[in-house]
C-alpha cells in the first residue's frame, strides 16, 4: 500500500511556490500491510487528476504548473491539508497512490480497496457540487443523478460510504458538513443502505447477496466491468480484474460468490426489461441494475425455509420438507457450463417443462420463500419469466443443471407467406403484441420480444384461427390454435407462453436427425368446418431467416387425423423462389403434372392432393406443356 507523507506533501508545495525545490523531497511511502495510522480520501473522479508518475516526478516535469492548476491536485492538496489538521501523518488517495498503468498493481489495489477505506481512521468524502448536505432531491441541480449529489450515483463510492467507520463529509469549498454517524438516517433514505450497516459495519449485520448489490442498482462507473469490481469488498470476493471483458466482469463476479456462499438470493434478481413474458438464456443477471427491488431481501436459514415451504404450498410440501428437515441449504457446483443445485419446485399444469422454484430467501415482512420461473430445455434449466396458470400438487427437490453463460444469440426473422388464406373468406392480420408488427411480411423476434400471435378471422362462418411465432433458448417454434370460434389473442399468448419451452423442444427433437430436410409441415383441423390449416415452416441451421407458409385446405374426406411435425422432402427455397415449392424427381413430369417455364427454366408442378383453384397471375410465366 503506497500512502502520501503528507507533511512532505505540504513542503513539497511550499518550497514550488518558493522556487526552492529539493529533487530529492520524497512524498510518498510503501507499505505491505498497513501496520500505521491514516486517513482516506473519497472523490468523484473527474478529467482533471493526477497520476502517480506525475506525483512521483512533478519537481522534474516541465508542465508542473499545469499539473499543480488541476482540479484533482488541489484534492490532494486540500486533503493534506486536512489529514495534518486532523493528526494524521499519512493520506491515501485512489488516484495517485496507485499506479494505474501496472496492471498487477491495480488489480491488487482493487481487491484490497475495501479493507484500506475500512482500515482508515478517518475518510473525507468530499462532495464537489454542494455547499451543504441536502437534505431532499433537487432534480433541477441533480437531474441526471435521482435528485442527489453525484458523489451518490457512482460504483466506487459505495464502498467508500458502507467501509469506514469515520467518514466525514466536505463541501465543494473544503468545509465541514457533517460525518456518516449523525447523518446516517439520511443517507439510508438516500442509498437504501440499512441504519445498522451504517452505523455498525457489515460484521454486525450480514445482509443478503441480493441486497448488498440492490445499493448499486442505481450507480453507474466510467467502464462497465467497475460495476462489478466496485463490489468485491462488498460481497467478501476476490477476483482478477480484466478490463475488456465488460459485463463479463458481473458474470464471474456472480460465479465466484457461489464458490463461496449458498445465497439463494443472487437469483432473486428481475429483468429490468418492460416485458414480462420472456426468457433468459442464463440464470444470472446482466448487471446489478437486476437487482433494484432487492432491497429488502433476506437469507432464510434451513429450518425457516422449509417452515415457509409449508405456507407456500401448505400440506403438498410436508413430504419434501420432511425428507429434506435435518440438511441445510443445499450448496452451488459451478461447472464450466452449469450451475449444479438441488431446488424444491412444481410443474406449471400442461407445461411439463415450465416450472416454478423456491429459493431460501424472503422478503422483510413476509415469511413466504421466494420464487422464481425456469423452463428445461435441452439437458439444462433457464430463467423463464411470465408463466401463470394452477399448480399441482406435491412439489419436489430435483437436481437442475442451471445454464448461466449468456451467449449472445441472433434474432430470428419468420418470411411469412399467407396470401392463400384469403381465399376462404379469412382476413386480417392482426399482430400481439402490439409492440410486434409485420414490416412486410417479416417478423422479427429476440429473447426479449420471443412470442407473437398473428390471428386470422373468416367473419361470415363465424370461423377463426392463430399462429403463434416464438423464440426460445435460440430455438424458433410455430403452432397453430385452431380451438376457438373467436380467437382471444391475448388470451391464446398467455396460453402459448406457458407452454413455450415446450413447444421449443417439440420442434428440435422433431428437428434432430433431419438436417438435410428443413421444412416441415402440420395440418391442424379447424372446428366445425370441413377445413385444415395447413402450416409449413424451417429453414436452414446457417440461417436466421424461416420461412413459413400458412393456407387453408379442405379435409379430403371431410377429416384429417391430427399429426404432428412432418418431414417435407424436396422443397425448394431461394431468393428466386417467391415460396416454398415441391421440386419433382421425374424427368419430363408425370402424368398429373404441368411444365411452366420459370425465368426460361422448366419447372415442373405437381397436381395437389386436393382439389382446388388457386388465382395465379400468368402474365410473367408460358405454358409449355
Amino acid at each position: 500500500m503506497r500512502l502520501i507523507i503528507v507533511d512532505a506533501f505540504l513542503e513539497r508545495e511550499r518550497q514550488i511556490q518558493n522556487g526552492t525545490v529539493e529533487a530529492q523531497l520524497e512524498v510518498f511511502e510503501q507499505y505491505r500491510v498497513p501496520r500505521v495510522d491514516y486517513c482516506i480520501l473519497s472523490h468523484r473522479w473527474t478529467n482533471n487528476e493526477v497520476t502517480y508518475e506525475e506525483m512521483r516526478r512533478l519537481t522534474r516535469m516541465d508542465n508542473r504548473d499545469e499539473i499543480r492548476s488541476r482540479a484533482g491536485y488541489r484534492k490532494v492538496l486540500r486533503s493534506c491539508e486536512q489529514a495534518r489538521h486532523d493528526g494524521f501523518r499519512l493520506l491515501w488517495v485512489d488516484t495517485c497512490c496507485v499506479d494505474l498503468l501496472n496492471s498487477p498493481e491495480m488489480s491488487d489495489a482493487i481487491n484490497s480497496m475495501f479493507q484500506w477505506y475500512r482500515k482508515s481512521k478517518q475518510c473525507y468524502a468530499y462532495l464537489h457540487d454542494v455547499s451543504v448536505f441536502p437534505t431532499r432531491p433537487n432534480n433541477e441541480l441533480f437531474g441526471r443523478f435521482n435528485g442527489w449529489p453525484e458523489w451518490f450515483s457512482r460504483g466506487w463510492t459505495l464502498q467508500e460510504l458502507v467501509a469506514p467507520e469515520d467518514l466525514q463529509f466536505f463541501n465543494k469549498d473544503w468545509k465541514w458538513i457533517g460525518d456518516k454517524r449523525s447523518l446516517a438516517p439520511k443517507l439510508t433514505e438516500i442509498t437504501k443502505v440499512p441504519l445498522r450497516v451504517l452505523r455498525d459495519g457489515l460484521s454486525s449485520y450480514r445482509p443478503s447477496v441480493a441486497q448488498v448489490i440492490s445499493w448499486a442498482a442505481d450507480r453507474s462507473t466510467t467502464r462497465a466491468e467497475d460495476r462489478a469490481y466496485s463490489l468485491l469488498g462488498l460481497l467478501g470476493v476476490s477476483m482478477p480484474t480484466l478490463y475488456g471483458e465488460e459485463k463479463g466482469a458481473f458474470l464471474r463476479l456472480q460465479l465466484e460468490i457461489m464458490r463461496i456462499s449458498n445465497d439463494q438470493s443472487i437469483f432473486a434478481w428481475k429483468d429490468s426489461a418492460t416485458c414480462d413474458a420472456r426468457w433468459s438464456n442464463g440464470v444470472l443477471a446482466d448487471d446489478p441494475s437486476c437487482f433494484r427491488d432487492c432491497h429488502n431481501v433476506i437469507k432464510m436459514e434451513p429450518k425457516e425455509f422449509y417452515k415457509g415451504l409449508l405456507l407456500l404450498w401448505e400440506s403438498d410440501a410436508k413430504e419434501l420438507v420432511t425428507s429434506q428437515d435435518d440438511d441445510g441449504i443445499p450448496t452451488f457446483t459451478v461447472t464450466n457450463g452449469a450451475i449444479q443445485i438441488r431446488l424444491p419446485l412444481l410443474p406449471y399444469y400442461g407445461c411439463p417443462s415450465v416450472f416454478l422454484a423456491a429459493l431460501a430467501c424472503r422478503r422483510e415482512n413476509d415469511s413466504l420463500p421466494m420464487t422464481i420461473g425456469l423452463a428445461s430445455f435441452g439437458s439444462n434449466y433457464y430463467r423463464y419469466s411470465g408463466a401463470t396458470g394452477p399448480l399441482p400438487l406435491f412439489p419436489q427437490y430435483r437436481q437442475l443443471y442451471l445454464a448461466y453463460r449468456d451467449e449472445k444469440l441472433q434474432d430470428i426473422t419468420f418470411k411469412l407467406d399467407d396470401r392463400t388464406v384469403p381465399y376462404y373468406g379469412f382476413t386480417s392480420r392482426d399482430v400481439f403484441p402490439g409492440e410486434l408488427s409485420l414490416i412486410g411480411d417479416s417478423l422479427t423476434l429476440s429473447n426479449t420480444s420471443p412470442l407473437a400471435i398473428v390471428s386470422y378471422a373468416n367473419s361470415t362462418l363465424n370461423a377463426s384461427f392463430a399462429v403463434a411465432f416464438g423464440y426460445s433458448f435460440g430455438q424458433d417454434w410455430v403452432h397453430v390454435i385452431c380451438d376457438e370460434q373467436r380467437v382471444d389473442v391475448e388470451k391464446v399468448h398467455r396460453r402459448v407462453w406457458n407452454a413455450g419451452a415446450e413447444y421449443a423442444r417439440v420442434m428440435a427433437e422433431v428437428r434432430f436427425g433431419e438436417r438435410g430436410r428443413p421444412y416441415f409441415v402440420k395440418h391442424e383441423p379447424l372446428p366445425r368446418t370441413i377445413w385444415t390449416v395447413r402450416v409449413i415452416c424451417g429453414g436452414f441451421e446457417d440461417s436466421s431467416d424461416r420461412r413459413v407458409t400458412i393456407d387453408v385446405v379442405p379435409l379430403p374426406g371431410g377429416h384429417w387425423k391430427t399429426h404432428g411435425w412432418e418431414p417435407v422432402y424436396d422443397i425448394e427455397d431461394n431468393s428466386h423462389t417467391p415460396c416454398l415449392m415441391k421440386k419433382t424427381s421425374w424427368i419430363g413430369g408425370r402424368f398429373d403434372s404441368h411444365t411452366l417455364l420459370v425465368d426460361s427454366m422448366p419447372k415442373v408442378f405437381d397436381l395437389a392432393h386436393a382439389l382446388q383453384v388457386v388465382k395465379v397471375n400468368y402474365s410473367a410465366y408460358t405454358l409449355v406443356s
